[in-house]
């Protein structure tokens, strides 16, 4: 096994324990210290600063996926003419999408009980914004780094990526409407869906291929 592909699979056994764990804590109703502990520190984040974060959460919202996903799937029909490429990441981000709502209605876990701060209009846990936008971004740059040599350029898209869905994830808690581990969670079962997601997508690339 190359070590690349033994780092993904330790990654994937790990978030596939984290969204197992967080999961059956919160079905069973059971609290996490770690949501108190990083709502803390979160609360030093400037009010003046909720602005840039609603813009931000709106790259994981249904309409900012929306708007780049149609940008996306332009570049990938019609310039790049990788139809397997598109297919892919719109059956994956939109399946993605209603996997996480099924995961709501069976976790059924309230909203934090704050101030929301963007609108919100369904249940907590996983959150959406991490699990879809990270089905979504992530694929994204894994078909951006297929075309790419230089290993300079494939770290600036690895560093964008990740900081893109690190901010997203983090304006879902300073905006008051998840809780830390809605967060995790999400990004936990964003990563196992995605990884399915490429997996499936590389085996009938290759039957292409040949």
């Amino acid at each position: 096994m190359k070590k690349g592909n033994r780092f993904t699979y330790l990654i994937l056994g790990f978030a596939t324990l984290i969204a197992i764990y967080i999961s059956i804590k919160v079905a069973a109703g059971q609290t996490f210290w770690i949501d108190d502990r990083i709502a803390d520190l979160f609360a030093y984040v400037p009010d003046a600063l909720n602005p840039f974060f609603l813009l931000l959460t709106e790259l994981g919202d249904k309409k900012g996926i929306g708007i780049a996903a149609l940008i996306v799937l332009v570049w990938l029909l019609f310039i790049k003419r990788h139809f397997l490429g598109a297919a892919a990441i719109a059956l994956s981000t939109a399946l993605g999408n209603e996997v996480n709502k099924l995961l709501k209605d069976w976790i059924s876990r309230p909203r934090p009980e704050l101030e929301h701060l963007a609108h919100v209009d369904s249940l907590s846990f996983p959150s959406g914004h991490a699990m879809v936008g990270l089905i979504f971004y992530f694929f994204i740059a894994y078909l951006v780094l297929e075309g790419m040599k230089l290993a300079a350029a494939k770290r600036i898209v690895i560093t964008v990526t990740v900081l893109l869905l690190l901010l997203i994830g983090a304006s879902r808690i300073i905006l008051q409407v998840h809780y830390p581990t809605d967060v995790i969670g999400g990004y936990a079962f964003g990563y196992i869906w995605v990884m399915l997601s490429i997996f499936i997508y590389n085996f009938f690339k290759k039957k292409l291929i040949k």
